[in-house]
């Protein structure tokens, strides 16, 4: 089994001035088909839910323009998860159990405008592959930082 652990937590509130801002949480409630409670994508993204990212890429920007961003939320993610688990040779349809819920992994996320104008003029084609996946709520619970993120590779 791959196992991971939940390193951060964030929602993007309604009325923020960016659309990738996320606030950092301890935990989150992830709702069955309709995402992360209290996100402002709440119920409005079908299958494209939930956020997930590796600290990978937090150590990748780090490493290629010499700054940090904020982690959770840098990213505008949702779900920040240790490096343990290699999220970029993930399956579409691979489905993850993390703290008591699980989500499913529908399709890579694309950068959009909204990356140049969060990290200085970065370039968003600078975050192909850096920026995650976008996952589907198949079934809802809390999670929390510090919780397990793992994959049956048994499946």
């Amino acid at each position: 089994m791959a196992e991971a652990k939940v390193l951060g937590l964030a929602v993007g509130p309604e009325g923020n001035e960016t659309p990738i801002y996320r606030e950092a949480r301890d935990s989150v409630m992830l709702v069955e088909d309709k995402g992360v409670e209290g996100d402002k994508k709440f119920g409005k993204s079908h299958g494209r839910q939930v956020n997930l990212l590796s600290e990978r890429s937090y150590k990748w920007f780090e490493r290629n323009f010499g700054r940090e961003l904020d982690l959770p939320g840098g990213f505008g993610e949702n779900i920040v998860i240790s490096r343990d688990l290699d999220l970029a040779w993930l399956d579409l349809g691979t489905r993850i159990n993390i703290g008591d819920a699980v989500i499913e992994v529908v399709t890579p996320r694309s950068p959009c405008a909204s990356f140049t104008e969060a990290v200085d003029g970065v370039k968003v084609s600078h975050f192909v592959g850096h920026v995650g996946w976008m996952c589907a709520v198949v079934k809802g619970g809390e999670v929390k930082v510090g919780d397990k993120a793992v994959i049956d590779d048994e499946e």
